[in-house]
Parts: structure tokens; sequence; C-alpha cells
């Protein structure tokens, strides 16, 4: 039996030996020689980490080839396949939306090299499993020591560990040329390798930015809106102003005045307010509220924004096909609902916290869905519009980005994308769309109406020509706008302010 155990454990060190030395031979190696000096191909900070901890698991396998099997050992192996495994990850996440064949670096079989870093930790953690699952008893480990501080290797074990010293040269010489040395950490769009000094590049870029705006959320470390129910102007970095002469916009069309003032007996926040089919329907967080004429509730509900598709707090209520309704969240992710008296309860459980007597989201044309966007991709939206035909949002600036504006133009039949753009405006130099901050959307004549809470303005936007025709501005005095309706000729106001929700006259 011991003697069983003790080839077991010469097994496992030729086994990890080969390991190590394939790892760093094959995908290390051929990137290096093949990629590298005869394609051209020059590997950008992230191929660079992924390489290198392909290296040091290397490394780290040869030292349980001289020095045995020690804890230490196995968890810097875990660690680094752990490393590799998200840095192959990010990597690879930055281009799987991509369209066919798009992409970053060579190809092999089809696919772009920082996919086949993925498989190669995955491949690591896997063959580590497959291992120790075979290797014999830790006592053989020992006994197979000899009482030795080191093993002797064999001339397999010998020649791995010296052409793998090549190797690991080779591409300290690569990283040295394409990258430099510190504070120089490489490119994040490499031109391709070449030892021309004319043509080598070493950029601090990357390093400025990791230590400027590190986050480990990235493009995606977005704060959350500015809500009704949840001010958050201080975390976006926005400081809101209502006087409308302040605004991007070198000319103002139109100036509506107060005409009357009516505090709404709601004592949610409202986030929003529309008109449809002869009710008013707002919006408070996870709740929807129908209201008669006179904004006396009628009946409500309250959806569990966390099952299936999570909904981010709702910024609109729709009208739907076949007299049934979209509610929106601000993370453009959306529900459709419609009444039933005769609702079944425990079917509607899913999508209703309150109200899944009187209300359903789950049947036939029914359910939970997700927008897609291209040129709104890091943005929340707080505004939501429809026509006969399609319905409109546009995107809210935040703490990344308070220069882009993008209204976004979508089917209700089938809710897909069917245009981005950012309509042309006359502005003010160096001033910008993005500096609105739209809460509401609503259709007049065709066009769109975008109610800006900052600068209090409301911006008609033509989505045949993509551009701003005429702009409103309505009175400081409305400092938290939130909903904008139009009913004949007459426009409202939904502010609000001093915790009371008021609905302001225009005209």
């Amino acid at each position: 039996m011991q003697e069983k155990e003790l080839a077991k454990a010469k097994n496992f060190y030729t086994l990890m030996c080969w390991a190590g030395f394939l790892i760093i031979l094959l995908p290390v190696g051929i990137a290096n020689f093949v990629f590298g000096y005869m394609l051209g191909d020059s590997p950008c900070t992230l191929c660079w980490a992924q390489r290198e901890s392909m290296i040091f698991i290397g490394v780290v396998a040869f030292f349980i080839v001289r020095y045995g099997v020690k804890g230490k050992y196995i968890a810097w192996l875990l660690i680094m396949a752990a490393f590799g495994l998200y840095q192959s990850f990010s990597h690879y996440g930055n281009h799987a939306h991509r369209d066919l064949d798009q992409g970053f670096s060579l190809q092999v079989f089809g696919l772009h090299t920082y996919f086949w870093a993925e498989v190669v930790f995955w491949a690591v953690v896997v063959l580590l499993g497959v291992m120790f699952y075979l290797a014999p008893r830790f006592g053989a480990f020992e006994q197979e020591m000899n009482g030795e501080k080191v093993r002797k290797l064999s001339g397999f074990a010998l020649g791995a560990f010296v052409i793998s010293a090549v190797v690991i040269a080779s591409n300290v010489f690569q990283a040295f040329v394409v990258t430099g040395v510190p504070p120089f950490s490489g490119q994040s769009d490499p031109v391709r390798f070449s030892l021309n000094p004319k043509y080598i590049i070493w950029s601090s870029e990357g390093t400025k930015k990791i230590y400027s705006d590190f986050s480990f959320l990235g493009k995606r470390n977005v704060k959350a809106p500015d809500y009704a129910f949840a001010p958050n102007e201080k975390k976006l970095g926005i400081t809101f102003d209502n006087e409308s002469a302040n605004s991007p916009f070198a000319r103002i069309d139109r100036e509506l005045h107060i005409q009357s003032a009516q505090e709404l007996p709601i004592t949610q926040p409202l986030n929003s307010l529309a008109y449809i089919d002869g009710e008013f329907v707002g919006s408070s967080k996870f709740e929807v509220l129908f209201m008669d004429r006179a904004h006396k509730i009628i009946d409500s509900f309250e959806i569990d924004p966390f099952f299936s598709a999570t909904i981010d707090p709702i910024i609109g209520v729709i009208p739907y096909l076949n007299g049934k309704y979209i509610l929106m969240g601000s993370n453009k992710t959306y529900l459709r609902f419609g009444k039933n008296d005769n609702a079944d309860e425990a079917l509607q459980f899913a999508d209703f916290v309150r109200g899944g007597d009187r209300f359903e989201g789950q049947g036939s044309g029914l359910g939970r869905g997700r927008i897609d966007t291209v040129r709104s991709k890091f943005h929340h939206t707080g505004s939501i519009a429809a026509d006969s035909r399609y319905f409109y949002m546009a995107t809210l600036p935040n703490n990344l980005d308070k220069q882009s504006f993008v209204i976004s133009k979508y089917a209700l039949s089938d809710r897909i994308l069917s245009g981005e753009f950012t309509p042309k405006a006359d502005l003010k130099d160096a001033r910008s769309l993005g500096e609105l901050y739209i809460t509401a959307l609503t259709i007049h004549n065709g066009n769109i109406l975008a109610l800006s809470k900052n600068y209090n303005v409301i911006a008609e936007i033509s989505p045949v020509s993509e551009e701003i025709v005429r702009v409103w501005s309505y009175p400081s005095e409305i400092s938290n706008a939130r909903a904008l309706v139009l009913d004949s000729n007459e426009v409202s106001i939904l502010s609000y302010q001093d915790g009371k929700n008021i609905l302001y006259r225009l005209h």
C-alpha cells in the first residue's frame, strides 16, 4: 500500500510539472513568439495581466515540483487562478456584446485570445480539482521527500524549468519594449508590436486613470437618479437651478405663467403623473395610483421590484396595446400589466406585493422585460411617453457623464429599439443638453415635450427632424418639477416641494 501511495505521489509531481510547463509553453509561449514576434500582436494592459497570471501559476507549480506540496503553494495557485478569471472575465465582458466577428486582437478558431484566457483559467481550476482528487494521502508526499528540503529533479523537470525560464525572459523583453518601465503601464489599445523605436509607445494613461477614478464598478459606478421620494443631487454632483435664464438654450420661445396651484390629496411623493383614458395615473417608488379627475385615489397596487427582471423605482406609466399599460423603471426594465377585477391572486403574487387580486402582470401579452440601448447604456431614464406606435425615453445626467443627452425610440408592438438621437439645438457657447434633467415626457401635436427640473424649461423636440423646435420656460416657484400633463390647451406641472404634491396649472 505504501509503495502504491508513493507511486501516486511521484505521478502527482510529474503531472504538476507538465501542468506548469504547458501553461507557460502553450498560451504564454505561443502568444509571445507566434502572435507577438511573428504576427505583430501587442498585448493591451489586461492581456498582460492575464499572461502574467498564467506565468505565476506555472512558476508556483514548479515550486511545488521543487519544494513539495505545501499549503501556501496550493493557496497561491487558487488565488492566481481566481485573479486570472476576474481579469479575463473583465476583458471578455468589454467585448461580449459586440456583433459577429467584432472584437480585439487575433482570433484562434474564431474566438479572440481574451476568450481563450477564460478557458485556460477554468482549465487550471478543473485540473487542480482532478489532480488533488487522484492525489495520494498527504503522508505519501512527506515520504517521497525522504526528509529532504528540496526534491531531486528529473531530466524532464529540469528541461521544463529551463525552457520556461526562456519563455518568461522573452515575455519580460516584449513587455519592456511595448510597455516600458514604471510609471508607464501599457496601452488599452496598443499598436502592433515592433522593435523599431519610431513605433514604440510608452503610455502612463492607465496608471493616471487608476489613481484618479478607480472603481470596482468602472463605467457602472453611476449613482441613483434624483427622485421625488429620494433627492440625490449631492451624490450626482448636480446643483439644480430653477432660473430658465441660466439654461443652456440661446433663446426662450414661450414663457408659461402660473394660473393656479392645487395641493393634491396624496401623501406619497409622486414621481410621475399622466392622464390616460379618463384617469390620472401616478407613481411613487414601487406604487402605481389610479385617480379620478379630482385626484382622489380610486385604486392602486405595489409591485415586487425584485421578481424576475428587477425594476428600479417607477418613473412613469404609459398606455399599451389593447387597453393594457406599461410601467417603466429608471433602469429601463418594465412591466406590462392590466386591470382585472377577477385576477387570480395566486398567479399574480409574483409581480404584486399588493393589488394582485385586481391587477395582472402574468398572462398573455403581459409580463416583464428589459429595454436595450446603445448610446444610453450607462444612463438612467427619468421619463417615458408614448404615441400610437412608439414610446420614448430620455437619459439623465449622472456623476460620470453630464454631457450626454439621448432620446430613445421603441416600437410599442415589440419594445425593440427603433432609434436613438441627440436632438439638434440652438445652445449658448460651451453649453450642453446634458445639463438638462428630464423628469417627464409627453406628446403634443406629434412632438415630444421634455420637462427639465433643472433650469425650469420644456424642450419641444421633433422626432422627425430630430431637433428642438421650441423652448418653453416655466416659473422658478416650481422648484421640483416631476410631471407634465396636457389637457386640451391647458398645461399642468406637478412638483413635489415642501413635502407636498402641488399641481400647477399654467397658461
